[in-house]
């Protein structure tokens, strides 16, 4: 009743397949680029961290491989690179940049999120007093009340402290909730291994992409 449609001429067949080789090529050439270039910034990201890891006495690799170790490789190296960048540009000491991580990972585990996105909006949110962004990993931080708090502990009206205080205060009550909430879950849960198997993949492309 119906019968098979002819087959196209050969110059059209040929038309088609060189459409799909130069689409192809576009699309590899673009995914080339996009790897590139974001091998270009994370390496300008490692340069003005070590930069600013230097100036302050510590080395920016150990701190990245420290945040890693923290999450059990849940955390790639350019997040952690980040997430190190964004602490320090705020004020933070090492020590409390990795509270903060922790903190971040057992909360990703207990809401079942991306430890990577947990850590950067922990530590972003912290950094610009920004509550309303802890909120979504359940660590409820008032900013009056922890600016009242730390001012009282310091012997300060709360309305004298400088920016850097506040920040300090706000960090303080966010690493004594998130802690005093999640803090059971270290060492106690596996990580998902998938994300720690695409954490790992992020960290190869771009080491090889950036060495020489």
């Amino acid at each position: 009743f119906f019968s098979r449609p002819p087959p196209p001429p050969p110059i059209l067949s040929g038309l088609v397949g060189s459409e799909m080789c130069i689409r192809d090529s576009v699309f590899a050439i673009t995914a080339a680029f996009g790897a590139l270039q974001r091998a270009a910034q994370v390496e300008q990201l490692v340069a003005g961290f070590t930069f600013l890891g230097n100036v302050a006495g510590r080395t920016a690799t150990l701190v990245a491989e420290s945040l890693t170790k923290i999450t059990n490789g849940a955390l790639s190296m350019e997040q952690a690179f980040r997430a190190a960048s964004a602490g320090f540009s705020a004020g933070f000491e090492t020590g409390e940049l990795e509270r903060l991580t922790q903190v971040a990972n057992n909360a990703a585990l207990a809401l079942g999120r991306d430890v990577g996105d947990a850590t950067d909006r922990l530590i972003r949110g912290v950094a610009k007093l920004e509550p309303e962004i802890l909120d979504e990993l359940g660590i409820f931080v008032r900013l009056d009340a922890a600016v009242e708090e730390y001012a009282g502990k310091l012997g300060k009206a709360a309305g004298s402290l400088t920016e850097a205080e506040r920040r300090q205060a706000f960090l303080n009550k966010a690493l004594e909730q998130g802690e005093r909430k999640f803090g059971a879950l270290t060492g106690e849960v596996d990580i998902n291994p998938f994300d720690k198997l695409a954490a790992s993949f992020n960290t190869v492309s771009y080491t090889h992409l950036t060495l020489p």
